[in-house]
């Protein structure tokens, strides 16, 4: 039996996705907001939900997260929504394609 590959499933179309969702409009989807800071946006990490109001962390012109505070983690648009929705890359890449319209 032959099992149907995910469309998000190569590097090429998964590079297409962090490059076409910026994080912000990603985090808004779940109802976050950030503030700007500088170059950077921060906010409470959606993540463990802590109190510091600059442990988040988002560089839109690396495309990249991170928390200083209790997670320690930061990644692309794939790992936030990966993280938020305890998913998988292939699950994550399948979501923001298809709530953004990212063509493979």
């Amino acid at each position: 039996m032959v099992r149907a590959m995910k469309r998000t499933t190569t590097m090429t179309v998964l590079d297409n996705i962090k490059a076409s969702v910026p994080i912000d409009i990603a985090l808004a989807h779940y109802g976050i907001t950030l503030k700007v800071s500088g170059n950077r946006l921060t906010g409470v990490c959606p993540i463990h939900h802590g109190s510091n109001k600059r442990a988040f962390v988002v560089s839109a012109d690396r495309r990249a997260w991170y928390c200083f505070g209790d997670c320690r983690r930061g990644g692309s648009v794939l790992d936030l929504v990966m993280t938020l929705e305890n998913c998988s890359l292939s699950e994550a890449g399948d979501r923001l394609a298809d709530r953004y319209g990212v063509k493979p």
